[in-house]
């Protein structure tokens, strides 16, 4: 493991590599194998040279947590080699009690293909984030060129109306979250009917109810974007959680 890159390496110099970051309970590092295979993917989609294999990382990463109580992981890959980093989940009772509030980056964002990968040039997600930041919000709503709600800045994003759930289409402008496609499983085996399609900036205030999900976050619920508010409790985001939590976490 590299603590850290050197002037030469196509990191430092490029911003190129890929990422992961991973809830650790109890020694586990939660969907892992899913993890891997999406950051793998990348690596082979984006024609990356990296030395270290899956299977090793692996090992790597349960060796490194097996005694790691509740922490987030970040793991990175690069020309060089590899990083295992672990820092606090901040995400608290009192945020998942009032949701969150989402602000419209000022960054509208193209098609590329770079945008269904991890990838360690995170700037414009940063920049989204800290923007929403700045003006009290708690993340960002990334939207196309074109209007069309794609996802946040470190987030996938869900929306329910009439007993149905939303969530916009993934293309070339969003990643393929982990918990995302859990969701999706989720619903498909509840039978609650969940629509991928295009969503319109001007559609959001359609809807009823609003999420997000990340691998440390699970799913939050989403209060406002911008000016407009959703209601506070929805049984079928109740349901959805609650199996998500029984499924995978045992409570």
């Amino acid at each position: 493991m590299k603590n850290k890159a050197s002037f030469n390496s196509e990191l430092t110099k490029f911003g190129i590599g890929v990422f992961e970051t991973i809830k650790v309970i109890n020694g586990k590092a939660i969907f892992l194998d899913e993890h891997l295979s999406r950051m793998y993917s990348s690596v082979e989609k984006l024609n990356l040279n990296l030395s270290i294999q899956k299977s090793e990382l692996k090992d790597k990463i349960n060796y490194y947590t097996q005694k790691v109580d509740y922490k987030a992981l970040r793991v990175s890959i690069y020309d060089e080699g590899y990083n295992i980093q672990l820092r606090d989940i901040n995400y608290t009772n009192d945020d998942y009690k009032e949701g969150f509030k989402l602000n419209i980056s000022p960054i509208k964002r193209g098609q590329s293909i770079l945008y269904n990968h991890k990838t360690t040039n995170y700037f414009e997600n940063m920049y989204s984030k800290r923007y929403a930041l700045s003006k009290n919000f708690n993340e960002a709503l990334i939207v196309s060129l074109n209007d069309e709600v794609l996802e946040g800045s470190m987030t996938n994003i869900f929306f329910i109306k009439e007993n149905k759930v939303y969530t916009p289409v993934i293309d070339k402008s969003a990643l393929p979250g982990i918990i995302r496609s859990k969701v999706i499983n989720i619903c498909k085996k509840m039978n609650i009917e969940l629509i991928e399609k295009i969503i319109k900036l001007d559609e959001i205030e359609d809807f009823e109810f609003c999420f997000i999900t990340n691998s440390l976050i699970d799913l939050m619920k989403v209060i406002m974007i911008n000016n407009i508010k959703y209601k506070k409790e929805n049984d079928l985001f109740r349901k959805i959680n609650c199996d998500l939590k029984e499924m995978y976490y045992g409570y």
